[in-house]
C-alpha cells in the first residue's frame, strides 16, 4: 500500500511540476505549494519505509549454516 502511494504522489508531483513548466501562470503559486506539499508527504513516507526496513532487519537473525560455520567437535 505504501508504494502505490508513493507512486501515486509521484505521479502526482510530475503532473503538477509539468502544469507549471507549461506555461500555467494562473495559480502558479497554488501549484508550487501542492508541489511542495507532495514532496513532504513523500519524504516523510520513505523515511517511514526505510525505517520499516532497518527495524526490520534487526530482528532477523543472522543465517547460519553449522555444516561451513562451526568445526565439528566430536
Amino acid at each position: 500500500m505504501l508504494l502505490y502511494q508513493l507512486t501515486q504522489w509521484f505521479e502526482e508531483r510530475t503532473s503538477l511540476q509539468q502544469a507549471l513548466q507549461n506555461g500555467m501562470t494562473e495559480g502558479s503559486s497554488d501549484l508550487q505549494l501542492r508541489i511542495q506539499e507532495v514532496e513532504q508527504q513523500l519524504h516523510s513516507h520513505a523515511e517511514r519505509w526505510k525505517n520499516a526496513i532497518q527495524e526490520a532487519s534487526y530482528l532477523q537473525f543472522p543465517y547460519e549454516n553449522p555444516l561451513v560455520d562451526d568445526d565439528m567437535v566430536l
